[in-house]
């Protein structure tokens, strides 16, 4: 690993983990229909684990990438160090204003976390001069960008809630979570997965065909977008061409790395391999939500009030967990290499225990099936659990200085 900022990674990583493991113990209990939690409980639960693991993984993620065989000072050396700090703090406080239900303090952890992105983006948008712009670091800010879009989109949103911009749209509860998991996800669990899995892609110069994988899915994402403000099913028609082509021609151009993993063997290649399987399917669920809500499935007009839960749920966990979840433990496990003689069987545990139970868990969904739910969701719990706990006793022993 050849970055200055392996300590800024690490503890970012590291930070994640602990916030995700109050989103897995809450995600038992209620896959387990053991426990009916309230709003704010699970809106503490969701927002812990996109931006609590997810989010800052990314951040770790662009981190190492775009500092990958290159050094820098001044305020570009700095300013990692401390935002860093402040990315984990605004966000524990953000997660716990959720549960709290008070408007007020989720609008002040919600316009705290939007500072501390906003200032990783100018960081992003800085250290793109003097990198090659191979297709993942194109990914990556492509992502970025929809991200710091949809976190302005949630601070407006509370700012509505209070009433205090009475003219904006209540669309803007659909529109905050699909420019989050739709536009912004999907780039970067493609940029992730392909830079791992072809780690020589970033020193590159995107190809066309590259820049096309990145733009097509981006303007796709920004389709959408206003597509769900506007409520309008053409727009939101219209992602989908955009999106399919973008995501083939990403297996066209990894398929032989993909193809390459030795699924029996251990380490992190196969976590990003599976990753974009489990994009594939995200496409196919969110494709036939969106061709459902065109001819009017959802109602006549369509309403995507009407969309059963069963499908958002399904797309969500692809995408938390089989794409991002996937790619950012390949991550950990690259951070402490080395360490695996530490529990070497939780690998294999981790691996097929989370997989197998996140496709268990969507097909329960799928058939809107209580009794198939409840036996998949604790396998994939226990397993994340295990991981949580393997990579931060790893991570602790890590090294802390760049290799």
């Amino acid at each position: 690993m050849n970055t200055q900022f392996r300590r800024e990674i690490k503890l970012l990583l590291q930070a994640g983990l602990l916030i995700f493991s109050f989103t897995v113990v809450v995600g038992i209990l209620n896959g387990l229909d053991a426990m009916e939690f309230a709003r704010p409980m699970l809106m503490a639960h969701v927002h812990a684990g996109t931006l609590g693991w997810i989010t800052l993984g990314f951040i770790a993620a662009c981190l190492w990438i775009f500092c990958e065989g290159r050094t820098v000072s001044g305020w570009r050396a700095s300013a990692p160090r401390w935002l860093g700090v402040v990315a984990i703090l605004s966000i524990l406080f953000y997660a716990y204003a959720f549960y709290t239900g008070n408007l007020d303090l989720r609008l002040a952890g919600g316009s705290l976390t939007l500072a501390a992105l906003l200032g990783f983006y100018a960081w992003i948008v800085a250290m793109l001069r003097g990198a090659p712009l191979s297709t993942p670091r194109l990914g990556m800010a492509a992502a970025a960008t929809t991200l710091t879009i949809g976190a302005i989109l949630g601070v407006l949103m509370g700012i509505w809630l209070k009433g205090w911009l009475p003219s904006l749209s209540d669309s803007l509860f659909l529109t905050h979570p699909t420019t989050m998991v739709v536009g912004y996800l999907v780039l970067a669990g493609m940029a992730l997965s392909e830079w791992r899995l072809d780690p020589e892609s970033a020193q590159k110069r995107a190809s066309k065909a590259g820049w096309a994988q990145v733009i097509l899915p981006f303007i796709g994402g920004v389709i959408i977008t206003f597509g769900a403000l506007a409520n309008d099913p053409i727009l939101i028609g219209l992602y989908i061409p955009f999106q399919v082509i973008g995501i083939i021609i990403y297996l066209v151009r990894l398929g032989p790395k993909m193809l390459a993993v030795r699924w029996l063997a251990g380490g992190p290649a196969r976590h990003y391999a599976i990753s974009a399987f489990f994009l594939i399917a995200n496409l196919a669920l969110i494709t036939t939500m969106i061709v459902s809500f065109i001819t009017g499935a959802y109602g006549d007009p369509p309403d995507f009030s009407k969309i059963p839960f069963w499908m958002v749920f399904a797309m969500d966990h692809a995408m938390f967990i089989g794409v991002m979840t996937n790619g950012l433990l390949g991550l950990a496990a690259e951070l402490a290499s080395g360490r695996h003689s530490l529990w070497p069987w939780a690998d294999h545990v981790i691996f097929w225990g989370m997989n197998v139970g996140l496709v268990g868990f969507v097909v329960g969904l799928m058939l809107q099936s209580a009794p198939v739910k409840q036996v998949f969701a604790p396998i994939m719990g226990t397993a994340i659990l295990i991981a949580i706990i393997t990579y931060l006793l790893r991570l602790r022993a890590a090294p802390g200085t760049a290799t």
